[in-house]
């Protein structure tokens, strides 16, 4: 337990908040299937501590790959850091997809910007400070079972630009703006 309060800090430091703009739109496709969709006017946008600007694109995504057993223990949920977990399917999508400007992130870094995205809604006040829980998300998205799923071949999984995707069926579940999101 001392070592991994001794980690936890030791993560949590290591990670430098970036800044976190624009809005999140999510869409529900099927039970646990969902579809970003970028905010046509203020699509979400990550800029890490080294200054790297990252704008997702449509994608599907579960939130953040929590197992169900965890969604009852607070910051587990799949949708806690729902801005940090975007950005880190954005990452994995743009990698499986090989999409050039995201080349040069490697599987490490991508871990790294989501413990900075989750640091940054820490630091803002907008989600609980807690070292632990981003320890323990941190070290999960670093874990082998990841990296397996990181260099899956062939598993791209973007959107084909339809009239069906350029109006999902699904009805949209929430839009968060990053610029008023309320302090806990």
């Amino acid at each position: 337990m001392l070592l991994s309060a001794s980690c936890s800090k030791l993560t949590y430091s290591h990670a430098d908040p970036g800044k976190f703009e624009g809005s999140l739109e999510i869409r529900w496709v099927k039970p646990d299937r969902f579809l970003y969709v970028p905010n046509q006017e203020n699509p979400l946008r990550f800029t890490t501590s080294d200054r790297r600007v990252i704008v997702p694109r449509k994608m599907y995504t579960d939130g953040g790959s929590i197992p169900r057993l965890f969604w009852g223990i607070p910051g587990y949920s799949p949708w806690g850091y729902a801005p940090a977990y975007i950005i880190h399917d954005w990452l994995f999508e743009a990698h499986h997809c090989d999409v050039p400007e995201y080349r040069d992130i490697s599987f490490d870094r991508s871990a790294d910007i989501l413990a900075e995205g989750i640091k940054t809604l820490m630091e803002t006040d907008v989600a609980p400070k807690d070292e632990t829980t981003l320890w323990t998300i941190y070290e999960a998205v670093k874990s082998p079972i990841a990296k397996s799923v990181w260099d899956m071949p062939e598993s791209c999984s973007l959107p084909k630009e339809t009239r069906e995707l350029l109006q999902p069926r699904g009805e949209l579940l929430f839009t968060i703006s990053i610029e008023n999101l309320p302090k806990r």
